[in-house]
């Protein structure tokens, strides 16, 4: 089988298969192998809001009660954010 591939990659898999010292061939079975083991595991480079909800239930750190935090927002800067400012200002 031959695949046409841009001559830069080429030269790029040449000079990473030289650096491990492997076959072109053995790095790509190696490249694909580790990216196929990647794409199957839960851990993913990007969490989506679902994904920290459910870390966050499996931690947790979830609140039995629904939280309106945007609706709380001018209490919360009003008094968790100063006590914090004036934490930093002290250490």
């Amino acid at each position: 089988m031959t695949i046409d591939i841009p001559e830069d990659i080429a030269l790029r898999l040449e000079k990473l298969a030289k650096q491990n010292d492997a076959e072109v061939a053995d790095l790509l079975r190696d490249l694909l192998e580790r990216y196929a083991n990647e794409s199957e595991t839960d851990d993913k480079k990007w969490a989506t809001l679902a994904d920290m909800a459910r870390h966050a239930k499996e931690l947790n750190m979830a609140s039995p009660e629904p939280v309106d935090t945007a609706g709380r927002s001018r209490e919360i800067l009003n008094t968790e954010f100063a006590d914090y400012l004036q934490s930093r200002i002290d250490s």
